[in-house]
């Protein structure tokens, strides 16, 4: 399952004689600019020059793989925390709880007998 998240980048800087590029990276609905996100050095021998597709996926590589790393990094506000589980089938104990659940769509349900 993919999850329908564009990543968009913007180069601020383009080093040849350094043979390197400073490209800002982020998830296009991060509440927040661009222009507000850290650059990241990318050296040019991280690139695939040969062709205008391959540089594409060497740059989709490259800020895939920064993005989510810095969502998995993101601070959770304390409003969002969660130390409740699932403990019972009555929706009652659940109300006023936060819950956390892993993230997926594919998870198998149990097959009871009946």
């Amino acid at each position: 399952m993919e999850v329908p998240v564009n990543i968009i980048f913007k180069v601020t800087k383009n080093n040849p004689e350094q043979r390197e590029v400073h490209i800002r990276m982020c998830r296009q609905n991060l509440h927040k600019p661009i222009d507000e996100v850290a650059a990241l050095v990318v050296p040019y021998d991280r690139l695939d020059f040969s062709s205008v597709d391959n540089l594409e996926e060497s740059l989709r590589t490259i800020v895939s793989y920064k993005v989510l790393s810095d969502l998995q990094n993101e601070s959770i506000i304390p409003e969002n925390e969660s130390n409740s589980e699932i403990e019972s089938l009555d929706l009652d104990d659940l109300v006023g709880e936060v819950i956390s659940i892993p993230f997926g769509f594919d998870n198998e349900l149990q097959k009871i007998d009946l």
